[in-house]
């Protein structure tokens, strides 16, 4: 009983002493992934679209501050581009080509902005 007795006392000893308070230190790391590159659409490159557009892949793009990530970044907003080849461009400017591909969602189509060479260094 002694033994218990002396534990109590040493518990209680050490919550009246207190403990050491900590410092809490907080860090955040923000990755917004790697911008990529897109191309401004390019019958040379792509091909006419009229005969190749169904190779093309539509994808969803985020848009911020001039650049295009893969993934959403917040702020960013939603652009539909195409791939192929591993490369992403930007659809077609001509009228006869809104809606002529299903896939793609038009409510995301890029707008005029968007087509303007952006200028060294962004």
């Amino acid at each position: 009983m002694r033994l218990s007795h002396c534990a109590g006392l040493s518990l209680v000893a050490l919550l009246a002493l207190g403990t050491p308070r900590a410092q809490a230190q907080i860090s955040a790391n923000v990755r917004v992934g790697r911008a990529v590159s897109v191309n401004v659409y390019s019958p040379q490159r792509y091909g006419e679209w009229r005969t190749s557009y169904r190779e093309w892949q539509p994808v969803t793009l985020y848009y911020m501050d001039g650049r295009y990530y893969r993934r959403y970044v917040r702020g960013a907003h939603p652009v539909m581009v195409y791939r192929w080849n591993n490369e992403y461009f930007l659809p077609p400017r001509d009228r006869a080509w809104v809606r002529s591909d299903r896939r793609y969602d038009y409510r995301r189509r890029p707008g005029d902005e968007y087509y303007r060479p952006r200028p060294p260094g962004q």
